[in-house]
């Protein structure tokens, strides 16, 4: 029989974690919220973190951080964060340098779906000059060993698996701090008898490179902007200018914004 929900806001870690495995205990946990899932051509808008070491929280981080591009409508929907909320927020440059100092000289990560959000921090950090070298505990990748007859393994999923109650969903601080005590969960089920399973293993991920835009793509973009009248500041000034710096997805994703907004040419 399970025990009352429990809050991310209620028992330390430690206590949680009943194993005595310091190594285990030591972490940064992490979550971020982005303009979307590619860590080349979309943007950090929100990291949260935790600093466990050895069970105990020793500091939190938690930013908005303003995208140089408008936030969408579904990511709003989703994350709660719109662009009135970021206006303010400082860029990437400052964030990134605030968090990496934050994380100091510790070298594991804990995170759900891990290689998502290191990902958009190792590109972030390369493109600022910062190497970021960590190692990764992944809650997604334990919940798929141990938890196999859980349909879903996503941190919601797994919080009603566990009975755990995350105040505030999708939104980065809550999450990290989520994904903690879904660590110490899983850890004291599984860690005695699995131990390699609970071991960080090394961050990969390498950038992948920018296909250019088509001349197809060029073409169709300008004549959609034209069709349209459409006087968004983003096709302001020097257009052509503009539209010889986007990618292949950029300017995908571009003509799907616009088609969704404005409708197709009708000839």
């Amino acid at each position: 029989m399970r025990s009352l929900p429990h809050s991310v806001t209620g028992q330390p870690l430690a206590e949680l974690l009943q194993q005595e495995d310091k190594d285990m205990k030591t972490f940064i946990a992490v979550d971020l919220e982005t303009t979307g899932l590619s860590p080349e051509e979309d943007y950090i808008i929100e990291i949260g973190a935790l600093k466990y070491q050895e069970g105990k929280c020793k500091g939190t981080f938690s930013r908005l951080v303003k995208p140089p591009v408008s936030i969408s409508r579904r990511i709003t929907e989703i994350t709660g964060i719109d662009n009135n909320m970021v206006k303010d927020a400082p860029s990437i440059e400052i964030v990134m340098k605030e968090f990496l100092d934050f994380v100091g000289e510790e070298k594991v990560l804990l995170g759900h779906n891990l290689r998502f959000d290191y990902s958009f921090l190792k590109v972030h950090a390369k493109r600022l000059g910062y190497d970021f070298l960590m190692e990764g505990l992944d809650t997604l990748r334990i919940a798929r060993k141990f938890l196999t007859n859980l349909p879903k393994k996503n941190l919601g999923a797994l919080c009603e698996y566990y009975e755990v109650i995350n105040p505030c969903a999708h939104r980065a601080y809550e999450d990290a701090k989520t994904t903690a005590v879904i660590y110490a969960k899983l850890h004291n089920d599984f860690a005695k008898d699995n131990p390699e399973a609970f071991q960080p293993l090394e961050m990969k991920y390498k950038e992948k490179k920018k296909e250019p835009m088509t001349e197809k793509q060029k073409k169709y973009l300008i004549d959609l902007v034209k069709y349209h009248k459409i006087q968004d500041e983003v096709f302001l000034g020097n257009m052509e200018g503009f539209l010889d710096a986007m990618t292949k997805s950029e300017a995908s994703k571009k003509i799907d914004e616009i088609i969704l907004h404005y409708g197709k040419m009708i000839r």
